[in-house]
């Protein structure tokens, strides 16, 4: 199994272990994950709709936690503009960090040419991305109570995902929105109902905006 399969399968253990843990039943998990793609979102919405926060509350936190998904959906743009609406949206919901990751890195933006081979890279990927995940899910419905906190398997996934990452950092404007998104984490690390996530996203963004239309993403 790759390394992007690995972080892939490691934080769906891990994310559908905390929903279980978080009072979902096994079906309502399974479901959720069909409906609901994003791994970050429900980690940060868990507690809010176990704790029977407002409805608003628990919109307001999925739309900051995936506003980096508008960064995404624009560097794609290119590609599959030619594609109707309906694909588009298909597009957009097999789309998640590691896919927008790799495949920026197979076809950047400045060699956009909204072809069929982007189209079936980015669906391969994107599929077995999906397919991995939720065979994620459905280990920690029938295991997740077996599996032993001390093999660190959310640890094992964190640093997957650190080393897909690292090499993706190539301009001054991804490192300084990487390193803004650490330090804010770190220092809101104990804030209730994961709102460290939202933060560190918000942190990331702000700092990669400004930090481009400073000195623009092309140069170093």
């Amino acid at each position: 199994m790759s390394e992007p399969a690995m972080a892939i399968l490691a934080w769906s253990i891990v994310t559908n272990i905390a929903l279980l843990s978080a009072g979902l039943k096994p079906l309502q998990t399974f479901w959720f994950n069909i409906l609901v793609y994003a791994g970050s979102a429900q980690l940060a919405v868990m507690p809010l709709i176990s704790g029977d926060y407002p409805l608003w509350t628990v919109w307001l936190t999925a739309l900051i936690v995936n506003l980096r998904f508008v960064i995404f959906s624009a560097g794609l743009q290119p590609h599959f503009k030619k594609y109707p609406l309906w694909e588009r949206l298909g597009l957009g919901y097999l789309n998640g960090d590691i896919t927008f990751a790799k495949f920026m890195h197979q076809f950047p933006p400045t060699n956009a040419q909204s072809g069929q081979t982007e189209l079936m890279y980015f669906l391969g990927m994107a599929l077995a991305n999906w397919t991995v995940w939720q065979v994620g899910v459905l280990i920690a419905i029938i295991f997740g109570t077996y599996i032993p906190k001390d093999w660190g398997v959310g640890f094992a996934g964190t640093l997957a995902l650190i080393a897909l990452i690292v090499p993706a950092i190539k301009n001054r404007t991804a490192l300084v929105s990487a390193l803004s998104a650490g330090l804010i984490c770190a220092l809101t690390i104990n804030l209730p109902y994961r709102l460290t996530i939202v933060c560190s996203v918000i942190a990331g963004v702000i700092s990669a905006v400004l930090i481009d239309r400073k000195y623009g993403m092309t140069k170093a």
